[in-house]
């Protein structure tokens, strides 16, 4: 495959460390479909190994219909179930690419996102060999059921991945928005201040919900009986 139209400087793409070809040319193949507009493309700007949070995607494009994070695997062992709940977690979708000559690694991806992944799904592949190129599927909200494993979820200092992440969480009135929830069933969006929570029904003023509801009492207790759902991202700034 010739490399003619690839970025001329390529340190920008690479990962921290030795990587190898196989991993560094998809993210250089996906800079030169951006700049012919060739599919798979995606309109907003394109980071490449850039921190998001506490983690590094390979490339997280910015902007255009959705921010989407986009993984490329060939051949290294993957966090896919942690990293595709913080993609998500920061309002991503996320794309998990895997080098043809590791196609086997899919089942192990699938078997990481199992059972919350569901409904018709491919992962995406790529083959520097043959210049072949397809992001597959993105896992969102709508095939990803994320249930909520613990207190960290409604921590606002550690949701981010790190201390200061807190001041990048949109705030309600004083409290911080986490994001909407399934809470025994019941659509709501909670907000947190200090120890306190607070749950707002969809179209409610968060002026007339009620602060002290849910208690945390409560919401580990929905946690212990797997009640409790993550449905959308923590609100940023």
């Amino acid at each position: 495959m010739s490399t003619d139209d690839f970025p001329d400087d390529v340190d920008g793409f690479r990962t921290a460390g030795k990587e190898s070809w196989e991993h560094l040319w998809p993210k250089l193949e996906l800079e030169r479909r951006r700049r012919t507009q060739t599919e798979p493309f995606f309109h907003g700007e394109y980071r490449f190994e850039r921190k998001v949070a506490d983690r590094v995607p390979d490339c997280a494009v910015i902007g255009g219909d959705v921010n989407r994070w986009i993984e490329f695997v060939a051949g290294s062992d993957q966090p896919y179930r942690e990293k595709t709940r913080e993609a998500l977690r920061l309002g991503f979708v996320i794309h998990w690419v895997f080098h043809t000559d590791h196609a086997e690694q899919k089942g192990t991806a699938r078997d990481a996102l199992t059972p919350e992944l569901h409904g018709p799904f491919s992962f995406g592949e790529y083959n520097p060999d043959t210049g072949s190129l397809n992001v597959g599927d993105p896992v969102t909200f709508k095939n990803y059921r994320f249930p909520v494993e613990s207190m960290e979820e409604f921590e606002p200092r550690e949701l981010l991945g790190y201390r200061r992440g807190m001041a990048r969480i949109d705030r309600v009135d004083y409290g911080y928005d986490l994001g909407m929830f399934a809470v025994a069933g019941v659509q709501r969006r909670i907000l947190a201040y200090g120890t306190e929570f607070c749950a707002v029904a969809p179209g409610q003023s968060s002026a007339d919900a009620t602060w002290g509801f849910p208690t945390r009492d409560g919401l580990e207790r929905l946690i212990e009986t797997n009640n409790l759902t993550r449905l959308g991202p923590v609100r940023r700034d």
